[in-house]
């Protein structure tokens, strides 16, 4: 099955008619790649560990850009591992089992890594960028969409997902904060059958986001075809729930 580029512009569209019946509190924000050096893109410090949510207001809050490339300095390798930029390093499950207690043996840990290893893409340019989508250029080609709804936007996206598929249309993984927001929805853009991310569930990554920010993520082509399902839909603004109170 051919891969659908879904340009900015439609992304936009498709966002404004989905936020006219599911609210959303943080801007949506979209990934996407090219081989220009953008002017003016936040670049994180590299000289010690940093992660990249501790400079996710700039994006969310402050509407600055974020670049990503092959260079990460001493800064956390998660996003330029799993965007594909730098071979991932097997520790043999040491960081995730023995640092950070994320599972209880090395065994466990490095079947994560298998799995997720499986799912890295090589970058077809030099960086990748993470944006308010509000912001992007048009004519950008958005590889995910990344929304910010409250527990009943949850469950009216994940219902939505659902919404034409006999099976479930969203996943909740066991992932990195970073994985969930890029990689794994990335790697759901190349399946016939593309499902959504429900994310922001690693702990680490709960220091560093408001409370209340749950994140939803999905390719842009699944998310273009879902908001294209709204009309007749339990979301139609035609249509009056006969169970509501």
């Amino acid at each position: 099955m051919g891969v659908r580029l879904m340009e900015a512009r439609i992304v936009k569209d498709s966002l404004q008619k989905l936020s006219e019946v599911i609210p959303f509190k943080y801007p949506a924000t979209g990934w996407y790649f090219s081989a220009e050096n953008l002017e003016n893109s936040f670049i994180y410090k590299k000289d010690r560990w940093v992660c990249m949510f501790m400079y996710w207001a700039v994006v969310i809050k402050k509407g600055k850009r974020i670049q990503f490339s092959a260079d990460c300095g001493k800064a956390c390798p998660g996003i330029q591992e799993f965007g594909g930029f730098t071979p991932p390093v097997d520790d043999k499950g040491k960081f995730i089992a023995e640092i950070e207690r994320f599972k209880k043996t090395r065994a466990l840990a490095r079947a994560y890594y298998r799995d997720w290893v499986a799912e890295i893409h090589t970058p077809p340019e030099k960086f990748l960028y993470f944006e308010q989508i509000e912001k992007i250029d048009d004519n950008r080609e958005i590889e995910v969409v990344n929304l910010f709804p409250d527990i009943t936007g949850l469950a009216n996206l994940t219902a939505l997902a659902t919404y034409d598929r006999e099976e479930s249309g969203t996943l909740i993984p066991d992932a990195s904060g970073c994985q969930s927001a890029f990689s794994i929805p990335y790697d759901q853009k190349f399946k016939d059958r593309p499902m959504c991310i429900v994310g922001s569930m690693d702990v680490l990554i709960r220091r560093f986001i408001p409370d209340d920010m749950i994140m939803f993520s999905a390719p842009a082509n699944r998310f273009v075809e879902m908001v294209n399902n709204i009309e007749g839909s339990f979301l139609d603004k035609k249509f009056e729930n006969p169970t509501s109170f």
